[in-house]
């Protein structure tokens, strides 16, 4: 061939687009476009062995990346398609004239789903990290000659006969000099890692330290049959992939021909929910790596989880660094968003229903997971409604239904619940003594979610175990309790004074007689209290305010004996105390006891037992 020189000619169409809409920011991409270039060039091959257009070969496809610290130069190296001088001057001198594009358009567009590359402009990407790149390549064809090929930072360039004698391509970049990559071998292998760990080519890596080590796993567990999975190596894989330190819960693995996209789910053990930070997506794109959490394509609440997802078809801006935004909806990412949603969704409706012991044991762990996602989505939140469980105060899983059907509830229109299982420790245990249920609403999700839940079960009431109560309890009174209702009243006003504010005095015969008083929150108006409290118009500790907003009872039951002893009692001073501790009693129950009462409640509480060690 004769010698060639001359200066880059640019294809203005291509390179204006590509300007508008893109630019490398990161020089760790230099690996990703060039051995993805090269993946490109090996695929290329395969697909022409494939149709009987060149020959096939023994030796494995490969690429190598190396360190030459001697030269100061990386070369990445590949047994792929090659190029002819023609196709150099027409892939390579044109800007953005892209080669991957030219092929498939020449091969079928079966092609789109092997290669990689279909811009034509990752290659110029290696002057990020060089002043001079050089091409030593030479084409599969028969007698096809070797070229070298040599241009500058200022887009001078030559052609020249190369010295290759197998087909391939070499692409050497001669560094700026200094330059970190050199004198960094590991974090040239880190980065060669990260965006190839999947690739199906194998990758290996030649420099000091690094002896043509192999660098990814080109058939990685979480691709193989089930049938081959054992399920310690799929941990193993978990833990070291994510640095997790404990063992996914479960995994779920899915593939969908259609779209081309296939990948693997892991449910996080959350530590029993103490550890529930959104989880890691990794996505790739025919096994380049090109980003995560990318929230086009992963639903919010399915990225609580981690997993991976390797896609055939993404729409890639041209750094292939994310995905483009001008997509209609029904577009590949739509669809692929979609696709995880109805993976998980039919994965735990299938758990729930086939395996329901197993599914109450993760619980704990799904529970946010599974509310979070109702609230969000909507093809989840069609199935998963009527699978979300909670426990109730006997220590069983019951969901809403279930719940309602059960013999101990009193009624079935209403459901009872606990939001605090220590704070209302007390109404629980009342609940348990009447051999009534309630479920347990503790999570910090459930009190948006119960919101949504009375919208989808308009004929059922949410009341918490300390609100609207005293109905539970069946009580009443007699014909002739008119009198002892009028004198206990007057007794608790003067033995409580102002304390009692404007908290209602409700004085009944409950048939549980073990209940000497209660206080009873009015359910809407505490939730009133409560929402003014999440935004800071009142503060947590601020009891008087709160009550203020809210409307409480103080519920007192005639048919117990403390009751009745202050009833008789001639001795107003012993029942102004006996008062006063019940009803602070009633307020610690619900952890409203104001601290200016609590130096009295000590006071009183040893008048109290110094006066009965006196009795004895």
């Amino acid at each position: 061939m004769n010698k060639q020189s001359g200066y880059l000619s640019i294809e203005s169409k291509n390179i204006f687009s590509i300007l508008k809409k893109w630019l490398y920011t990161e020089q760790d991409i230099v690996f990703r476009e060039l051995i993805s270039n090269a993946s490109d060039a090996i695929e290329k091959l395969v697909t022409l062995q494939e149709k009987g257009e060149a020959v096939k070969e023994s030796s494995a496809a490969r690429i190598v990346v190396t360190l030459d610290t001697e030269a100061n130069c990386i070369i990445i190296s590949d047994n792929g398609i090659g190029m002819t001088e023609a196709e150099v001057d027409q892939y390579i001198n044109q800007i953005a004239f892209s080669g991957a594009a030219d092929f498939i358009n020449q091969h079928s567009q079966e092609q789109t789903d092997s290669i990689i590359g279909h811009f034509g402009v990752g290659f110029y990407s290696a002057f990020m990290l060089a002043d001079h790149v050089a091409i030593e390549t030479k084409s599969y064809q028969e007698n096809a000659s070797a070229v070298r090929w040599d241009c500058k930072s200022d887009m001078s360039y030559e052609m020249k006969p190369g010295t290759r004698t197998q087909h391939g391509t070499d692409v050497i970049l001669y560094m700026n000099d200094p330059n970190p990559y050199m004198s960094k071998p590991e974090t040239v292998y880190n980065i060669i890692k990260k965006y190839f760990m999947f690739l199906q080519t194998e990758v290996y890596f030649e420099a000091p330290e690094f002896d043509k080590v192999f660098v990814n796993d080109t058939n990685p567990i979480w691709k193989q049959p089930d049938s081959a999975i054992v399920p310690e190596e799929m941990n193993n894989f978990y833990k070291e992939f994510y640095n997790d330190i404990a063992d996914p819960l479960f995994w779920i693995k899915f593939e969908s021909i259609d779209i081309g996209i296939s990948g693997i789910i892991f449910f996080r053990n959350t530590k029993n929910g103490t550890e529930e930070l959104d989880g890691s997506f990794k996505i790739y794109n025919r096994g380049v790596y090109v980003g995560e959490n990318i929230k086009e394509l992963v639903p919010k609440f399915v990225n609580l989880q981690s997993g991976i997802i390797d896609c055939k078809n993404l729409p890639l801006v041209v750094s292939r660094s994310t995905i483009r935004e001008d997509e209609q909806k029904d577009d590949m990412a739509s669809l692929i968003y979609e696709c995880l949603s109805q993976e998980v969704t039919i994965a735990l409706n299938s758990f729930f229903e086939k395996n329901r012991k197993q599914y109450e044991t993760f619980w704990p762990h799904l529970n946010a997971f599974v509310k979070y996602g109702i609230m969000q989505d909507k093809i989840f939140a069609s199935v998963m409604t009527r699978k979300v469980i909670f426990e109730d105060i006997y220590g069983r899983y019951r969901t809403i239904q279930e719940y309602i059907d059960d013999e101990t509830n009193a009624d079935k229109g209403i459901v009872y619940y606990a939001s605090e299982a220590i704070e209302q420790s007390h109404y629980i245990e009342i609940f348990k003594r009447c051999k009534l249920n309630a479920l347990l609403f503790d999570h910090v999700i459930d009190q948006p979610f119960l919101r949504r839940q009375e919208v989808v079960h308009s004929n059922i009431q949410f009341v918490r175990i300390d609100s609207n109560i005293e109905s539970l309890f069946q009580g009443s009174l007699n014909g002739d309790d008119a009198a002892k209702v009028e004198l206990l009243t007057q007794k608790i006003h003067h033995g409580l004074g102002e304390r009692l504010g404007k908290m209602e005095l409700k004085i009944t015969n409950l048939a549980e007689d073990s209940i000497t008083t209660l206080i009873v929150n009015d359910e809407k108006s505490r939730r009133m209290a409560d929402m003014m409290e999440m935004y800071g118009l009142i503060k947590g500790t601020d009891h008087s305010i709160k009550e203020m907003q809210s409307k409480r009872t103080l519920l007192v039951n005639l048919n117990n004996d403390i009751v009745r002893f202050i009833l008789k009692s001639e001795d107003k001073s012993q029942a102004d105390l006996i008062i006063n501790q019940l009803f602070d009693l009633a307020l610690m129950s619900q952890g409203t006891l104001n601290l200016n009462d609590v130096e009295s409640f000590i006071l009183r509480s040893e008048t109290m037992i110094h006066k009965l060690i006196r009795s004895c």
